[in-house]
C-alpha cells in the first residue's frame, strides 16, 4: 500500500508540474494573463502541501495520493486548454490543432480528482469486482462525452454530418450516471462503516458542503453587481482549501473537533436559512399580489419579516433535532438517555445510585466508574462509600458544584471525543449525582451516630459493671466486716445487758442495708449474666404464673448486647403478664447473620399500642442501632420482634 501511495503521488506530482508547466507557458506567450497564471499555480499549493503532508504522516492511507489529484487535475486541464487556445495564435503550440480538436470536452477531468476522492476516501476503494471497476467506467463515460463533444461540428450548417445530439446526450448520462456510482461509495461506507470512518465522512461532508453554499453566495453577490472575481473568491477558495484541509484533518486529527456536532449544527442553521428565506419571499409575493401596489410592497416586506422571525426559533428547533440525529446520531441518543433518566430520578421512579450503570450503558464504557468525594475527608469513594484507587490521568471528569469538587468520571477507554461527549454526560447527570452524594453524606452521619450511641452505651454498661463490682468488692464488704465485728462484741456481753439488744438492733440494720446494697447492683446490671445470656434468661422466667417456653442459640455477643438483650425480654415478658392476658409465652433468640435476633410472642388478646411499655423498648434497642417490629392485632396475639 506504501508502495503503491507514493508510485500514485509521483504520478500525480508528475502531471501536476506538467499541468503548472503548460500554464506558465501560456501566460509567457500570451494566450492567458499573468493574474490568472499566478491564481491557477498558487491555488494549487495548499492542496499540495496538505497531501504531501498526508503522504509522509499517513503513508498507508490513499488521500495523500487523491489530494494531489484533487488539484492536479483541474492544473492539468487547464494547461491543455490552454495549450489548445494556441491553435488560433500567429505561433501555435506543437500538435495545437489536434489537441483543440480533441479537447473541447476535456472540462469533465476537473472531475477527476473529486470522483477518486468519493471512491477512495478514507480507506481505499471498496471491496468486489463493480468498485474495483468503477474508476475506469467513469473514466469511458468521460471519454464517451469528450468524443461526443468532439465530433459536434463548429459550423451550423454541417451539423447533419456529426453525430446526432442525442449521442451528446447518451454521453452526459453515462457520465452523470457514473458520478453518481462514485458518490454512492460514500453513502455505502457511511452505512457500514465504524464509528472513526463515519467521523472521517463528516469531515469531508463539512468541507463539501461549503462549495455549494459559496457558489450560491456567488451566485447572489454576482446578481447584486459584484465582479466575477470577487463574487466566487470563496467558492474557489473552498475549493483549493476546505475541502482538502477537511481531508487532511479527518485523516491525521479526525477527533481535533466534535465533527459531528459541528456538521449537525452548520446543517441546521443552513436549512433554516433557506425554509426562513423561502417563506420570506413567499409572505411578499403572496402581500404583493394581493395588493398590487407600492404600500403593498412594503406592507409585504415588513409581514413577512414579522412572520420569519416568528418562525425562525420553532423552524431551528426542528431542523436541529433532525439534523442532530442524523448527523449526531451517538450523542443525541446518549443525552436523551441520561436526560430521561434524570426525570425519571425528579420522578421518584429511579434511584440516584444508578446513575453509574446509565452512564456505562450510554457510553458503552463497562469500566465506566463514577466516584464521589468523600465529605470531610475529600477521599475517592465509589457510590457505596468504599474506598477507591486513584485513577489514571487522562481518564478522569471532575464534576463541580460551587467551587467544590462533588465527584468525577472516570472512563475506562478514552478519545477526544469520549472526553468531550463524558464532560457533556457529566454536566447532564449533575443532579443524580450530587444526590447520591448527599445522600451518602447522610449515611456517614448516621453511621457515625449509631457508632457513637453503641460506643456510649457500651461505656455505660462498663461504668454498671465497675459500679456492681465496687459495691460488692468494697462498700458490702466493709459493712459485712463492720457486721461481724458487732456480732462478735454482742457474742461477749450478757444478754440481759441493755447493749446488746442495741448491737442486735444495729447488726439488724446492717443487713439490711447490705441487702439493699445487693438490690441496687442487681439492678445496674443482672447478676445472671455472669452465668450466660440463656441461663439469665431462665432465671428470669422461672416461676412466673404462665409458662415461658425458652430457645437460645449457643451465640457469643459482647455486654451491651447481652444487657440489652436480657432487659428487652425482660420488659416484653412483663407487658405480655400485665397486659395481654397471655396463657403462653415464647421466647427465642437466635443469631441473624451478623446481628442477633430476639422474639418474644405470646397467645394474648393482641391490640398493643403505642405507650405500652414499648416507647422505653424502641429507645433501648435504638441505643445499640437495632430495629423493632410489632405485630399485634386485636384478638391475634402480639409478636416483638428485635435486632441487635
Amino acid at each position: 500500500m506504501r508502495v503503491r501511495s507514493r508510485v500514485a503521488a509521483l504520478i500525480l506530482a508528475l502531471g501536476l508540474v506538467a499541468g503548472a508547466a503548460l500554464v506558465v507557458a501560456a501566460a509567457i506567450d500570451g494566450v492567458i494573463g499573468a493574474a490568472g497564471a499566478a491564481i491557477t499555480v498558487v491555488s494549487a499549493l495548499p492542496a499540495v502541501v496538505l497531501g504531501l503532508l498526508v503522504l509522509a504522516r499517513r503513508p498507508d492511507s490513499p488521500a495523500g495520493p487523491v489530494l494531489l489529484a484533487l488539484v492536479a487535475a483541474p492544473v492539468l486541464t487547464n494547461g491543455v486548454e490552454n495549450w489548445a487556445r494556441t491553435a488560433d495564435s500567429p505561433d501555435p503550440w506543437w500538435g495545437a490543432e489536434a489537441v483543440a480538436a480533441a479537447g473541447i470536452g476535456i472540462w469533465v477531468f476537473n472531475l477527476a480528482g473529486f470522483v477518486l476522492l468519493c471512491m477512495t476516501f478514507p480507506n481505499g476503494l471498496l471491496p468486489g469486482r463493480w468498485w474495483r471497476a468503477m474508476p475506469w467506467l467513469w473514466l469511458l463515460a468521460a471519454l464517451c462525452v469528450m468524443v461526443a463533444v468532439a465530433g459536434q461540428p463548429d459550423d451550423p450548417a454541417a451539423e447533419q454530418a456529426g453525430p446526432p445530439p442525442v449521442a451528446i446526450f447518451l454521453a452526459l448520462g453515462l457520465f452523470l450516471a457514473a458520478l453518481l456510482g462514485a458518490l454512492s461509495s460514500l453513502v455505502i461506507r457511511y452505512r457500514h462503516g465504524d464509528e472513526l470512518v463515519r467521523q472521517q465522512l463528516h469531515w469531508l461532508l463539512l468541507g463539501a458542503a461549503s462549495v455549494p453554499v459559496l457558489l450560491a453566495a456567488g451566485w447572489v453577490a454576482e446578481v447584486f453587481g459584484a465582479t466575477t472575481e470577487v463574487a466566487y473568491t470563496g467558492f474557489i477558495l473552498a475549493m483549493v482549501v476546505l475541502v482538502p484541509a477537511a481531508v487532511a484533518t479527518a485523516i491525521l486529527q479526525h477527533d481535533l473537533l466534535d465533527i459531528d456536532r459541528l456538521l449537525g449544527d452548520t446543517m441546521a442553521w443552513l436549512l433554516t436559512t433557506l425554509v426562513s428565506a423561502c417563506l420570506f419571499a413567499l409572505v411578499v409575493v403572496g402581500v404583493a399580489e394581493l395588493s398590487r401596489d407600492a404600500a403593498g410592497s412594503s406592507t409585504g416586506i415588513g409581514v413577512a419579516a414579522f412572520v420569519t422571525a416568528l418562525a425562525l426559533l420553532p423552524v431551528y428547533r426542528r431542523t436541529h433535532t433532525a439534523t442532530a440525529h442524523i448527523f449526531d446520531r451517538e450523542r443525541t441518543v446518549t443525552v436523551e438517555t441520561v436526560r430521561r433518566f434524570v426525570q425519571r430520578v425528579r420522578d421518584g421512579q429511579s434511584e440516584p445510585e444508578d446513575v453509574e450503570a446509565v452512564l456505562r450503558r450510554a457510553l458503552g464504557d463497562e469500566e465506566l466508574r463514577v466516584l464521589l468525594t468523600a465529605p470531610g475527608s475529600g477521599e475517592l469513594v465509589d457510590l457505596r462509600g468504599l474506598p477507591a484507587p486513584p485513577p489514571a490521568a487522562g481518564t478522569v471528569v471532575p464534576l463541580s458544584a460551587r467551587e467544590a469538587d462533588v465527584a468525577v468520571m472516570v472512563l475506562g477507554r478514552t478519545s477526544r471525543r469520549r472526553l468531550r461527549l463524558a464532560r457533556e454526560l457529566a454536566v447532564e447527570a449533575r443532579l443524580p449525582i450530587e444526590v447520591s452524594r448527599l445522600g451518602l453524606q447522610l449515611r456517614t452521619a448516621l453511621a457515625d451516630a449509631r457508632d457513637s450511641r453503641a460506643r456510649i452505651v457500651e461505656a455505660a454498661t462498663e461504668e454498671r459493671r465497675r459500679l456492681e463490682r465496687d459495691l460488692h468488692d468494697g462498700a458490702q464488704q466493709r459493712i459485712l466486716a463492720v457486721g461481724m465485728r458487732l456480732r462478735s462484741a454482742q457474742r461477749r456481753m450478757h444478754s440481759q445487758d441493755p447493749v446488746y439488744q442495741d448491737l442486735d438492733a444495729a447488726v439488724a440494720a446492717l443487713e439490711a442495708t447490705v441487702a439493699e446494697l445487693r438490690r441496687l447492683a442487681h439492678g445496674i446490671r443482672p447478676s445472671g449474666l455472669d452465668d450466660g445470656l440463656e441461663t439469665a434468661i431462665r432465671s428470669l422466667v422461672a416461676g412466673g404464673p404462665v409458662p415461658v417456653e425458652v430457645s437460645v442459640a449457643d451465640v457469643q455477643v459482647n455486654e451491651a448486647v447481652a444487657t440489652t438483650a436480657y432487659y428487652v425480654i425482660a420488659e416484653s415478658v412483663a407487658n405480655a403478664l400485665k397486659h395481654a392476658q397471655a396463657r403462653t409465652v415464647r421466647v427465642t433468640v437466635a443469631p441473624d447473620g451478623e446481628r442477633l435476633a430476639i422474639e418474644v410472642a405470646d397467645d394474648g388478646r393482641g391490640g398493643a399500642r403505642p405507650g405500652f411499655g414499648l416507647s422505653a423498648l424502641h429507645d433501648r434497642v435504638a441505643a445499640l442501632g437495632g430495629s423493632v417490629d410489632v405485630v399485634s392485632p386485636d384478638g391475634g396475639g402480639t409478636s416483638i420482634r428485635v435486632v441487635l
